[in-house]
């Protein structure tokens, strides 16, 4: 039996606070959470009855008042399995079965797919076209580019029926009890798209193919396959020098490739990849741990009375803020180019106003492409003015729990201020430094990129040229002028003849 898999595994809304967000943008990659998903959610005993309840999360159960909800369900595939089927003309059920035996096939999935956009598993089966009038984004997209999202959907899809995988939930994937067969069929799941047409030359050669600007945002596997998602990179980079205690998995992102060319440090080798991708290693529980700045909101709240006074007289809270001219106008990285045959390439971000003259720069050993290189030097950017207030306090030792990295709100002179803890001493009261954050700077913005311009084939060999000595074509033609023809496989585009008055050609 083939279906059309389209499953919003991870229907998902847009909070409105950026804690909010960063907290559903983890679970619609968290593979756990997306596995999970493909037992329920919508479609499966629930809907949304108009777009206003699936703004205000409204869910209605799906019924049909017979007691056979399922007939309805189009996700409940294991209902469809493992009951027979009674037709319904005119709304009333037959008496006599159909034809189909239960658990007499399994499924084969011939069409699974996600595009390649945030939020892209809310709404798996929309393309990005905007040359077609079926154009659209998943629910609560905002159109920035998503691999991640693409490779954590069809490995949760694969994943939750693989019995030998950890996590897989007892009775997902049945064993039929006619022919010993799986529910569904792990070797015929069938995935949209692997195109014949080769990469880069698809999608970049968009003088030939007009669909190549579809290709950031849609289903296509080409060019996406050999990057990895960033919590793998930085656990095979720790295994490698021989580290096992590590937690890695809160890391999201996606790496087209990283290079490490010489001989260096574990933490050499991580800094290049926690510059790009905003995250602090950090000891906690006996374990190195990598967070994303920001990511997890603001761990505790302080008031000035939560407090410790160190010394007499001396304020509770110490705030230094960098000045103007101290602060770089500009930010540039420079990266290796996926578009353009792995040359070095810069992206750069700007302040349109300031008095500082100061650029910062940074060499990445990082294979990027020029969007989202470009939404990276946006954010560090950004994210140096945001941190540019210091600030120095004491909290007692019952704030043992607080961790370099946390994000804590301290309300000083009656303003609350978001801040990152950079440093923690003990003597006798924890002290404190911290730097202030705006957990908004990470949120990745839409930064077109540029179509890279496609270099012309090598040329091996020379043209064959033969002279044509014809009649003269126009009128007024010198009597002595002649004709070249040149032909050469494949065409190089032009050929340049020349002639000189004492050499014979």
């Amino acid at each position: 039996i083939g279906i059309d898999a389209y499953w919003p595994l991870a229907d998902w809304r847009e909070g409105r606070t950026h804690a909010d967000y960063l907290a559903g943008y983890r679970s619609t990659h968290d593979l756990a959470y997306l596995k999970s998903n493909v037992q329920g959610g919508e479609g499966f005993d629930w809907y949304y009855a108009t777009p206003a309840h699936r703004d205000a999360q409204i869910r209605t159960p799906i019924t049909d008042g017979a007691g056979k909800p399922w007939i309805y369900r189009y996700k409940d595939i294991k209902s469809w399995w493992t009951n027979q089927h009674f037709n319904r003309p005119l709304g009333v059920e037959s008496g006599t079965a159909t034809a189909w035996v239960p658990q007499s096939k399994p499924f084969w999935f011939m069409e699974i797919g996600c595009p390649a956009v945030d939020k892209g598993a809310n709404q798996p089966n929309v393309f990005v076209d905007p040359k077609s009038f079926e154009n659209a984004l998943p629910y609560y997209s905002r159109g920035v580019r998503d691999d991640l999202m693409q490779r954590r959907f069809l490995q949760a899809f694969r994943d939750a029926f693989d019995w030998t995988k950890p996590g897989y939930v007892t009775g997902l994937n049945p064993v039929s009890t006619i022919n010993s067969q799986r529910m569904v069929d792990l070797d015929h799941i069938h995935v949209y798209c692997w195109d014949a047409r080769p990469y880069p030359a698809f999608p970049y050669e968009t003088e030939i193919w007009g669909d190549g600007v579809n290709w950031a945002f849609g289903h296509w596997l080409n060019g996406r396959l050999s990057g990895a998602p960033l919590d793998e990179i930085v656990s095979r980079i720790l295994r490698d020098y021989g580290f096992a205690d590590y937690v890695a998995k809160k890391l999201t992102g996606m790496v087209p490739g990283y290079v490490i060319d010489r001989v260096m440090s574990a933490r050499d080798a991580l800094q290049p990849l926690e510059l790009a991708y905003f995250f602090d290693s950090v000891e906690s529980d006996g374990k190195i741990a990598f967070r994303h700045r920001g990511a997890d909101g603001t761990a505790v709240t302080y008031a000035s009375d939560d407090l410790v006074e160190t010394r007499a007289g001396d304020p509770l809270i110490t705030l230094t803020r960098g000045q103007e001219t101290e602060l770089p106008a500009s930010a540039k990285l420079r990266f290796i180019s996926a578009e353009d045959d792995y040359q070095q390439a810069v992206a750069e971000a700007r302040r349109l106003t300031g008095a500082s003259g100061r650029v910062a720069q940074a060499d990445l050993p990082i294979v990027l492409d020029d969007a989202l290189a470009g939404a990276m030097a946006e954010t560090w950017l950004f994210e140096t003015w945001a941190a540019r207030e210091r600030a120095a306090f004491a909290l007692p030792p019952s704030s043992l729990a607080l961790e370099p990295g946390d994000v804590v709100s301290v309300t000083s002179g009656g303003r609350a201020r978001a801040l990152r803890v950079t440093d923690v001493a003990e003597h006798g009261v924890r002290e404190i430094e911290a730097r202030s954050i705006d957990a908004d700077v990470y949120d990745r913005v839409a930064v077109p990129g540029r179509t890279p311009t496609p270099r012309p084939p090598i040329q091996i060999g020379s043209p064959s040229l033969a002279f044509l000595d014809l009649p003269l074509i126009a009128a007024g033609t010198a009597p002595e002028s002649g004709f070249v023809a040149a032909v050469q496989v494949p065409w190089p585009g032009s050929v340049a003849v020349y002639s000189s008055p004492s050499i014979n050609i």
